[in-house]
C-alpha cells in the first residue's frame, strides 16, 4: 500500500493509451466491412416487394379472386386491394397483403408496364385477376441519392426477379 491508502495496481497512462489505440485500430478495420443501413433497407424492402408480389400472385390465382396492386409515386406507397365481383375496391382481408412493403427512406422511382409504359408520377394500378398477374411489370427502388434496384414480375409463369441497380428490361 501507498502512502494513500491504495494497493497501486491499477493501469498506467501508457497501457491505457495503447488499449485505446488498439482499439481505435480495430474499429477502424471493422466498420468499412459493415453494410451501410440504407442499403440494408433497399435490400430487404426489395425482397419484402418481390414477396408480396409472388404471394399475391399465387393467392389471385388460387382464390380465384381478382386483385389490384396500387402503386402510389406521389405518396411513395404500395396497396393491394381486392376487387368485389362489382369492380369496386375492398382493403384486403389478407394480413399479408395489408402490410406495407417498402421500408422508410426507400423510394419508387419509376413503375414500368406494357400498357402505359414508363410512370414516374401518379398511380399506377395492375390487376391480378384469376389467371394472375395481368401484364409484365419493372418497378424501380432507390434510396434518394444512392443505389437502386429492380423488381420484374412477368404475367402467366408468376415468375418475380430481383436485379441490382436501375435495370431498363431483365430477362
Amino acid at each position: 500500500m501507498n502512502r494513500y491508502g491504495c494497493s497501486g495496481s491499477g493501469f498506467t497512462l501508457l497501457e491505457l493509451v495503447v488499449v485505446l489505440a488498439i482499439l481505435s485500430l480495430v474499429v477502424l478495420l471493422v466498420i468499412p466491412r459493415l453494410p451501410a443501413l440504407g442499403d440494408t433497407a433497399l435490400r430487404t424492402s426489395t425482397r419484402q416487394l418481390a414477396a408480396q408480389l409472388r404471394y399475391l400472385d399465387e393467392r389471385a390465382a388460387a382464390g380465384k379472386v381478382s386483385h389490384r396492386l396500387r402503386i402510389n409515386l406521389d405518396d411513395q406507397k404500395i396497396e393491394v386491394v381486392r376487387r368485389a365481383v362489382t369492380g369496386e375496391e375492398l382493403p384486403s382481408e389478407d394480413p399479408y397483403l395489408r402490410r406495407p412493403a417498402l421500408l422508410d427512406g426507400v423510394l419508387i422511382t419509376d413503375v414500368r408496364t406494357e400498357r402505359l409504359g414508363t410512370v414516374t408520377s401518379g398511380t399506377v394500378r395492375v390487376t391480378y385477376g384469376p389467371g394472375g398477374l395481368s401484364e409484365a411489370l419493372l418497378i424501380h427502388l432507390q434510396l434518394p441519392g444512392g443505389p437502386a434496384t429492380t423488381v420484374q414480375a412477368l404475367p402467366v409463369s408468376g415468375i418475380v426477379r430481383i436485379a441490382e441497380g436501375y435495370l431498363e428490361e431483365l430477362r
